[in-house]
Formats: structure tokens, C-alpha cells, sequence
């Protein structure tokens, strides 16, 4: 591990040709209040409906507002929705940028917003888009003081209390290590200490949750899974539905 570094999960997004559908499901799942808008995006083309799962993890979903985004067209080409990004929070991106250049990586964007410096790496490289965004202290987020997530909190969802597990699929087709390597490049360039193997891949912890990278199965890859801590555990967990072509469990 980088000096001093972390890395915490704090959001999953999902991406839709058809937003309101998406925003439907993902309400009627996890039973969410009123969500929000990430400010930034709607300059993106995109459209955004965040909203707060616990007291410090949030699920979006975006959809591109023209036919011919970038989104819209990756989009057409796996059905429509799929599972899209991973924020993370960490204290510092000092040398990701050269760490993620000496691995073949790319940077798909190095910018400021509110005042932070976000880094996201490219999906094709590192199997989802990865956005790590340099946020201190550890317990603070971007939302805490948007109006419309404290609106949104105050109504959160009381299905769920925690985005505690993520599945990356991983095309192991001609190397059944290739989980494994992806976990280690993920390490190595945000500065976290290296994965654990399992089974049939490995896992990197981001704080108390994880990041399961796993074989793909039927040609899918990325975001596959997301795991939700259930609050109600005799009703609730073991439970299980699908928003945007990804399974969501509550554990």
C-alpha cells in the first residue's frame, strides 16, 4: 500500500437507453425516496437520478440525452443498460496518473470538479469506468451539503443500509488468471494493498466492502453484481432482482 493510502466504495452507477424505465425499476427494487442530480453531469449530455442507499453509499442512473453520445452507442451495443461506473473516495491521486501509464492504462479523465480532483480510468483497460476522486476527510462526500441529497437522505430507502459487494466480470476466455491480473492492476494503481485470490478470481477491499473480480460468464463483463446490505434480515435478505441487466442481492 501507497503511504497513507485508502480506497473507499462510495457509489455504483448504472446507464440506460431509457431513463425513466431505469429510474422506475431502480425505485420499485430498492424502495428509494427522492433521488438527485449530480450537477455535472446534465453539461456531460447526461441525465442523473442519484440517491442515497445508507448513510454514506448512493446508487445512480444515467442515460445519454442525444442518440449519438458515446454512452448511447456503447449502450446499443450491450442492450440497452448495463451496469456503468464505481466512485471511489480516496485521500490522493498523486502518481495514479504515472502508475496507471507505466501498467498500458489509460486516463480517460483528469479534471476538477467542486473543487476535487477526479480521475477515471478507462473501462476498456480496467473492465468498468473507474473513478477515483481525491476526498478528505474520509467520513465527507460530495453530496453532504447538496441540498437535494439532504432532502434525499432525510427519505432514504429503509430496504437497505449498505452497498457492502460489487462483481467485475473479467473476459477469462484465453488466461483464467485474468480476474486475478485485473485485481492486482486496480491495486497497484490507486496504492491499496494487493487482492486476495478466491476461487475463481480474487477481491480487493475498498474500506469494508468489496470488489469481487470474477470470470465473465455468457460474454459479459464489468459490473455484473451488486450486493446490498438488507436491513429487514427475515424478509429481505436472500432476496434478489435485476436493474439494468444487473443482478442486484440483498445480503
Amino acid at each position: 500500500m501507497t503511504d497513507g493510502q485508502w480506497a473507499e466504495l462510495r457509489q455504483v452507477g448504472f446507464a440506460a437507453l431509457d431513463h425513466a424505465a431505469a429510474v422506475q425499476t431502480a425505485t420499485d427494487l430498492l424502495a428509494l425516496g427522492p433521488g438527485f442530480g449530480d450537477p455535472l453531469l446534465a453539461a456531460m449530455g447526461l441525465a442523473d437520478f442519484t440517491a442515497p442507499v445508507g448513510p454514506d453509499t448512493y446508487v445512480e442512473v444515467l442515460a445519454p440525452t442525444t442518440p449519438d453520445h458515446s454512452v448511447a452507442r456503447w449502450l446499443r451495443r450491450v442492450g440497452g443498460a448495463s451496469g456503468w461506473v464505481l466512485s471511489t473516495q480516496v485521500p490522493s491521486l498523486d502518481g495514479v496518473r504515472e502508475r496507471a501509464e507505466a501498467h498500458g492504462v489509460r486516463v480517460a479523465v483528469d479534471t476538477e470538479a467542486m473543487g476535487r480532483r477526479i480521475v477515471q480510468l478507462h473501462p476498456l483497460d480496467v473492465g468498468v469506468l473507474l473513478e477515483l476522486d481525491e476526498f478528505v476527510p474520509r467520513e465527507a462526500w460530495f453530496w453532504d451539503e447538496l441540498p437535494g441529497a439532504r432532502a434525499a437522505h432525510a427519505a432514504r430507502t429503509t430496504k437497505a443500509d449498505d452497498i457492502t459487494a460489487v462483481d467485475v466480470a473479467v473476459d477469462a476466455a484465453s488466461d483464467q488468471a485474468a480476474p486475478l491480473a485485473m485485481a492486482r492492476t486496480w491495486a497497484a494503481i490507486i496504492g491499496i494493498d494487493p487482492p486476495v485470490t478466491i476461487a475463481d478470481g480474487a477481491t480487493l477491499a475498498f474500506g469494508h466492502r468489496t470488489i469481487r473480480f470474477v470470470p465473465a460468464h455468457d460474454g459479459r463483463t464489468g459490473i455484473v453484481a451488486v450486493d446490498l446490505h438488507a436491513t429487514d434480515r427475515d424478509h429481505v435478505a436472500g432476496s434478489s432482482g435485476t436493474l439494468c441487466n444487473t443482478q442486484v442481492r440483498f445480503t
